[in-house]
């Protein structure tokens, strides 16, 4: 592969153009957070990713771009408008501006795996463990596993997923309740238990020890 070229003219003024930088590199990037308290220092950051982009020979999809702010009152039911940032002109940008439309107050966001919301609402975080437990009573419930197997696989499999997506989402005891029938069905299920065995029997460790996921939030995710 011919090594990408640095020309120094486009980089600093040097007396001797011949200098070239002749660089065997290659980048792969994913996604970037930029995070600013003003749009001048938003428009300031951008410049420089502009920048950026073009002494490594590479680019980005302006149009993925997404601007999560709390200085606009933006509901469900609000018109977004699509807000310029007007970047520096120099010898390594040649894009004056980049425009991009916020997303809604009570749109969750995901940010290093963990999904916030600027609402501070819990109903995106909540659908999501829910749905994580009822997929994983639906796989256990026709496999040949024994309780003991089925706690297993619950304790250390599926309660470390759930942890992580809560980790900025407290949580009542109601509603992990809620999110953990599916698995409480499908550990009596499999253990041949009556279904109305009182649910704390299932947590006992001297019974399945299978780990009550408000308790475990309580020491863990505090």
């Amino acid at each position: 592969m011919d090594p990408y070229v640095l020309f120094t003219s486009s980089l600093i003024d040097s007396p001797n153009p011949s200098s070239d930088l002749k660089i065997n590199n290659l980048v792969f990037m994913d996604n970037s957070t930029l995070i600013s308290s003003s749009k001048a220092g938003m428009e300031f950051m951008l410049s420089i990713t502009e920048e950026f982009y073009q002494i490594n020979n590479t680019s980005a999809n302006h149009n993925k771009y997404v601007l999560i702010t709390n200085s606009l009152l933006l509901t469900s039911n609000s018109t977004l408008f699509p807000i310029t940032f007007n970047l520096d002109l120099s010898s390594l940008n040649s894009v004056p501006f980049i425009t991009i439309t916020p997303i809604s107050m009570t749109t969750s966001f995901r940010f290093l795996g963990v999904w916030f919301n600027i609402k501070s609402s819990r109903d995106f975080v909540k659908k999501q463990l829910k749905r994580k437990c009822c997929s994983f009573a639906v796989t256990i419930r026709p496999a040949k596993l024994s309780p003991k197997q089925v706690v297993y696989l619950h304790n250390a499999v599926l309660i470390p997923k759930l942890e992580y997506r809560m980790q900025v989402t407290h949580l009542s005891e109601s509603d992990c309740h809620l999110i953990t029938r599916s698995i409480r069905s499908v550990v009596k299920h499999k253990a041949n238990f009556s279904r109305s065995l009182p649910n704390p029997i299932l947590f006992l460790s001297q019974a399945l020890g299978l780990i009550n996921l408000f308790a475990h939030q309580r020491q863990y995710c505090v």
